[in-house]
């Protein structure tokens, strides 16, 4: 129709406008490390009205959702201005746990007291990557052995593919100029599942993360654990699908902060212990990042 074909021009160019003034801007938004916290759970995309949606249904969670303004709008910015030279001494004292595999590229093991790489040992493609149980069994060990004076924790929840969401192929590569996306999104884009429908498979995988994280928050002991995210997601606002770089709209850049606490009460043992850093295989790094819908 003439009113999509319209959205999509306008996208572009908002995309191709972002990509490039984007990068040549100051950074906006908060660094992390200048906020108060001794544990920092990231849950990746997610959005301030998805948490809100949800808050009922877990007691760690206020009735309201309070928000922050994120330093990047895709995991690859997030990561390149947050973890900056000025924050070496810092990250120092951080142990990161995360299933993304952005960090092959974008982060330096050594900075940090600890970097523990979960998509390298527990990724699972039908479960749309990394299920959260290892990465949370990864941070309460590493939270135990080596007591940081800083722990995050990134959970692939609720980042595409949803695997519960059986409609949908996670490593069927759509080609559209505006959202080079995979699966989920370019079957919204083309029609094949509604806008309600992606929602509230986002809004369950999202659930997925946080029942773990209930788990976590009973098996460590933190006075000031943050609940997060790197940046949000886009469901077709401004004609945009899926997140992109440098696009700070801001169902991308508002991010939930929501501050709890921790106390270690329920005796669970983590099946998953510390592992070494393994020799990377690009390729297989390249794989993992295209079924994420990143392109590569």
């Amino acid at each position: 129709s003439l009113w999509r074909a319209a959205k999509s021009i306008s996208s572009e160019l908002l995309l191709s406008t972002a990509r490039r003034v984007g990068p040549m801007l100051p950074t906006r938004g908060m660094n992390f490390y200048d906020c108060e916290w001794d544990v920092l759970i990231i849950l990746d995309t997610c959005r301030v009205d998805a948490l809100q949606e949800v808050a009922s249904e877990y007691n760690f969670l206020p009735t309201t959702v309070d928000s922050i303004r994120s330093v990047g709008s895709k995991t690859v910015e997030w990561m390149r201005k947050t973890f900056t030279s000025e924050y070496y001494d810092e990250m120092a004292q951080t142990a990161y746990v995360t299933f993304n595999p952005n960090s092959e590229k974008e982060l330096d093991p050594s900075l940090f007291q600890h970097l523990e790489e979960v998509w390298q040992t527990d990724w699972n493609a039908e479960k749309g990557g990394v299920p959260p149980r290892p990465v949370t069994d990864r941070a309460i060990t590493a939270h135990r052995k080596l007591d940081p004076d800083r722990l995050i924790i990134h959970y692939k929840q609720p980042h595409a593919p949803y695997p519960q969401f059986e409609k949908l192929d996670p490593t069927n590569e759509l080609k559209d100029n505006a959202n080079d996306r995979s699966g989920s999104f370019g079957a919204l884009i083309e029609g094949r599942v509604t806008r309600k429908e992606l929602i509230e498979a986002y809004l369950d995988d999202l659930r997925l993360a946080l029942d773990d994280i209930n788990l976590l928050l009973n098996s460590i002991n933190a006075d000031r654990a943050v609940i997060t995210a790197d940046h949000g997601e886009c469901f077709g606002e401004y004609g945009l699908y899926g997140h992109h770089g440098w696009t700070p709209v801001p169902e991308l850049v508002q991010v939930p902060w929501v501050i709890t606490s921790a106390e270690d009460t329920s005796g669970y043992e983590p099946k998953k212990d510390l592992k070494s850093r393994p020799h990377a295989n690009h390729e297989d790094i390249d794989r993992k990042l295209s079924a994420l819908g990143y392109k590569t």
